[in-house]
């Protein structure tokens, strides 16, 4: 009788704490992703909001952004094949992000932000703004900000 209660206790408790179990790996898979993500924003937020605050004679598309470093070259930023790619000087493009590695292994794409372009000017400011996306999770993180370049219009 005390192995028939024991045996029932255990499979109830066990029972209780199976779905405990999968949900705690489902959230920390979860925060995984969104841990992530949000590394991937500060750094594509500080990489290009730099560039653009000291680049000089910006030019402005809605899917690009080019400048002219101090020294002369000219680099930009460039969303293609849903990544966000920097140009090099020898204006050749590099992916900053999308990669393999971006997210724990997991691929990130870049999509518009309701509907906006990607750059844009509104007078001195550039705005970019996009939606940063894990692919397979589908969870994401708007990016959007403004800068004004500094040494715009100096030669």
């Amino acid at each position: 009788m005390d192995v028939l209660l024991a045996l029932s206790l255990s499979a109830l408790t066990l029972t209780a704490l199976l779905p405990l179990a999968g949900q705690t790996a489902r959230l920390d898979w979860r925060c995984q992703i969104e841990e992530g993500l949000l590394r991937q924003h500060v750094s594509v937020e500080e990489t290009l909001f730099q560039a653009l605050r000291y680049g000089r004679d910006v030019e402005v598309r809605p899917q690009e952004v080019r400048f002219r470093t101090a020294k002369g070259a000219v680099k930009g930023f460039a969303v293609r094949h849903q990544g966000l790619y920097v140009r090099l000087s020898d204006g050749n493009y590099q992916p900053l992000t999308g990669g393999g590695s971006t997210v724990q292994g997991r691929a990130l794409v870049i999509q518009p932000l309701d509907g906006r372009p990607f750059f844009s000017r509104t007078g001195q400011a550039v705005q970019v703004a996009f939606l940063l996306k894990e692919r397979r999770s589908g969870l994401s993180r708007p990016v959007q900000f403004a800068v004004c370049p500094q040494n715009e219009g100096e030669s």
